[in-house]
């Protein structure tokens, strides 16, 4: 069925290249953001991030208060930078001129080194109308979903079992009580199929694997905390917002939905952990917002290229009420102090945006670092938070700053399994709370749970033993 599936796409691949051909020579297609459109350098203009930037400062100076000065001082280099680095329409239509006259080697060159191959396929794919996207790897086929946004989908995929993910953490949980006696909460994270659904005929495991992975947990008394409700009574009351809780190219949610995480662990955290949180903190508001238009392909749209999948927009929160943080990354020597906005962002990586290369969601925070550090010189007696956290905690951490006296994020892939020196980190930081965050699709991966060791670790030993006696 495998192979049957495989001959049929390469077939339609074929067929959509040809028709990407004859896109290019038209250089138009009615109602499609496709390939033509996105090779024009000035294409970033329609939403225009200079505008938006005169626009902040405009605001800024109606409402008698001065802009960011981070708003000042990327003007000017977002200028020079307002296109992404992909092939120009011309330099398109050039290499299919030289491949039709049999050069091959300039073609292909061409393919590698500015990703047309990508544009190409999507783009052919797009004009096909197709809502799945095949990759070699069946967990990164891409998929769209009702509401257009894209996600990861293992057709083929089947469910997993979560009865040793489970004890894994549970495991965790009782050495940390014992060790240090530190309460730890479990947080998890969403992901788009709780604000859409899944074409029809289509399936995913992830759901069900959070649930009962949820499930065993609480079944062991550990504290937790479920985000997906709220993202879906979001969808529900607002299908137009819910989609802008995520990423359309990336599997990442919005500044706007890792706010909404934020507020709801606020809740939990003033209810069963006593925080005393200001109102102020999680009412959306009290922050400006500055967009930047067209500057992000995600992990998702980079599988299938900007053709099919479009480009991301990306928001900067930034409080109106005065801040001050001291944020560092020790084990790379990173140390800024300032606002909100220049200190736990890093809005300076919008200024040069490499579509294939870069990642601006890591604004936020950063990135993902073993250990990353941010005191609120505002809240010195507030309490102290360790989060081990997946990449979705880049777009959480700066939010939860604001309540806390010092946040610290962990990201366990960094150890590489080894819990001993991830217990090492938890004795020096000596955190008032640990919170261990996932996404649904992390909690099948072994690389994006590493909490060992444990029953799951001595099932992954037993299946190395096994393959290696084999081998012999």
């Amino acid at each position: 069925m495998t192979s049957r599936r495989n001959t049929y796409t390469a077939v339609l691949f074929l067929c959509g290249l040809l028709a990407a051909v004859i896109y290019l020579g038209l250089g138009t297609i009615p109602q499609v953001r496709g390939f033509a459109e996105v090779q024009r350098p000035a294409h970033a203009d329609r939403l225009g991030k200079a505008h938006i930037l005169a626009q902040a400062e405009a605001e800024a100076k109606a409402e008698k208060r001065e802009a960011p000065a981070m708003v000042r001082t990327m003007i000017r280099p977002l200028k020079k930078s307002l296109g992404p680095s992909l092939p120009s329409y011309a330099a398109a239509v050039d290499a299919f001129s030289r491949y039709a006259q049999g050069s091959d080697p300039a073609i292909n060159a061409l393919l590698d080194r500015d990703h047309l191959f990508i544009e190409l396929y999507g783009g052919a794919q797009r004009l096909m109308g197709r809502r799945m996207v095949e990759d070699t790897d069946p967990q990164y086929t891409i998929v769209r979903l009702d509401n257009e946004l894209l996600t990861f989908s293992d057709p083929d995929g089947e469910p997993m079992d979560m009865t040793l993910r489970a004890q894994e953490m549970i495991d965790f949980v009782r050495r940390v009580r014992k060790e240090y006696r530190t309460p730890v909460l479990y947080v998890q994270a969403p992901s788009k199929l709780n604000v859409s659904d899944l074409p029809d005929g289509l399936a995913d495991c992830s759901e069900a694997e959070a649930d009962q992975f949820l499930a065993l947990l609480e079944q062991a008394r550990v504290d937790t905390l479920d985000l997906r409700p709220a993202f879906r009574e979001a969808a529900q009351n607002d299908p137009e917002a819910g989609a802008e809780l995520f990423f359309l190219t990336d599997h990442h949610w919005t500044p706007a939905g890792a706010f909404l995480g934020y507020q709801v662990l606020c809740e939990k955290l003033e209810e069963d952990y006593r925080f005393r949180i200001e109102e102020e903190l999680t009412d959306p508001n009290t922050f400006n917002k500055y967009s930047f238009g067209e500057v992000f392909l995600g992990s998702q749209g980079r599988r299938v290229g900007s053709a099919y999948a479009g480009l991301d927009d990306l928001e900067i929160w930034s409080p109106k009420h005065t801040t001050h943080f001291i944020y560092t990354v020790p084990v790379i020597g990173i140390k800024r102090e300032g606002p909100f906005v220049t200190s736990l962002l890093f809005p300076e990586r919008l200024a040069d945006i490499d579509l294939y290369n870069d990642n601006p969601y890591a604004i936020y925070a950063g990135g993902d670092y073993l250990l990353s550090r941010a005191w609120n010189q505002d809240l010195p007696d507030g309490k102290r938070i360790l989060i081990l956290r997946d990449s979705f905690g880049c777009g959480l951490t700066p939010f939860l700053s604001m309540a806390c006296g010092e946040v610290m994020a962990m990201d366990p892939r960094q150890f590489n399994g080894n819990q001993d020196i991830m217990m090492h980190y938890i004795d020096w930081l000596e955190p008032d709370l640990i919170l261990v965050m996932n996404t649904t699709g992390s909690l099948r991966v072994d690389k994006l749970f590493p909490y060992l060791p444990s029953a799951r670790a001595a099932a992954l030993e037993a299946k190395r033993a096994e393959r290696e006696h084999e081998a012999y």
